[in-house]
């Protein structure tokens, strides 16, 4: 019996889609989370498409996103991902757990992510609660 992985499930539904991958799905992906069910992918899209099994944002382009084709599909970059989660400002498990990874994969280091100042404020937060994400 193989062993469906979720980047597997992610490959296969979005296969020859035009998209994006978006906020926890692009973090799922990157591996900036611990994982964990999500019953919808999030994508950026250009234009609504018929795919059962997502929430589709629609953005004026998908050029305008910063983003990297990465193990066969085209996602936020991490920068990126970690900026639309603190913009969204969704699920704070989610945001906090993916900076913590990323500190963690950085060398005990938060140096790499250019936060605009406007999102400072929550950053420090979460940054708090990440760096504590662990000590448990």
């Amino acid at each position: 019996m193989a062993v469906r992985t979720y980047n597997d499930w992610l490959r296969n539904l979005l296969v020859n889609v035009e998209c994006v991958l978006a906020f926890d799905t692009a973090a799922d992906f990157l591996g900036l989370t611990n994982g964990g069910y999500r019953p919808l992918a999030q994508i950026f899209v250009d234009k609504r498409q018929n795919i059962e099994g997502t929430e589709q944002i629609v953005v004026p382009s998908l050029k305008m996103i910063e983003c990297e084709e990465r193990n066969g599909l085209i996602c936020t970059t991490v920068n990126r991902t970690i900026i639309d989660l603190l913009e969204q400002n969704g699920d704070e498990q989610i945001i906090a757990e993916s900076l913590a990874n990323y500190y963690e994969e950085h060398d005990e280091s938060f140096e790499g992510l250019a936060i605009p100042e406007y999102l400072r404020p929550r950053f420090e937060k979460y940054k708090m609660m990440a760096l504590k994400y662990y000590e448990e």
